[in-house]
């Protein structure tokens, strides 16, 4: 050690050396630079996707064309018969109540169904007079029909007696 190296700091350098290491960074950076510029092509596809894509493509064209039994699936059916009556049944007797309070506010029946404010999808409203009407719904072949000479509640459980309920 030299009595010059006894003042420096320990990482000081001299001259050369601090050249040196200032060529290698910018050599590094240079090559940098130069990498970061250049694109490489695409990736070769590997050689086994082609038949794999080749018998995956074969074998949707099967399932579309000649489904077996394990790829069809069974439709939702629908509730019973019974059920869609008792439905529209219900139905049937929320209307009738809906034009009654109609009728009971203002003293004459609806000419519409919309006019008491409800009205039920497959249920024709008919008015038949002032003070007469009819409903009259259909499920399948099974057609429900209520006059308003009849009592509600007894027709509700004439419906469910004629269908088994």
């Amino acid at each position: 050690m030299s009595s010059e190296d006894k003042h420096r700091p320990y990482h000081a350098k001299s001259g050369s050396e601090t050249a040196d290491t200032l060529a290698e960074v910018l050599e590094h950076a240079a090559a940098k630079e130069v990498a970061a510029h250049k694109k490489d092509g695409p990736k070769k596809q590997p050689k086994w996707m082609l038949p794999l894509g080749i018998n995956l493509g074969v074998f949707a064209i099967y399932l579309l064309i000649a489904p077996p039994s394990w790829v069809v699936m069974d439709p939702i059916e629908g509730p019973p018969p019974v059920e869609q009556v008792r439905s529209l049944r219900a139905a049937m007797f929320i209307q009738v109540g809906a034009i009654e309070t109609y009728r009971i506010q203002n003293g004459t029946l609806p000419a519409t169904a919309e006019d008491a404010n409800k009205t039920t999808p497959g249920v024709e409203y008919r008015r038949q007079s002032d003070t007469l009407y009819e409903l009259v719904g259909q499920v399948g072949t099974e057609t429900l029909i209520y006059s308003s000479t009849e009592d509600p509640n007894v027709w509700v459980g004439d419906a469910l007696s004629r269908i088994g309920g």
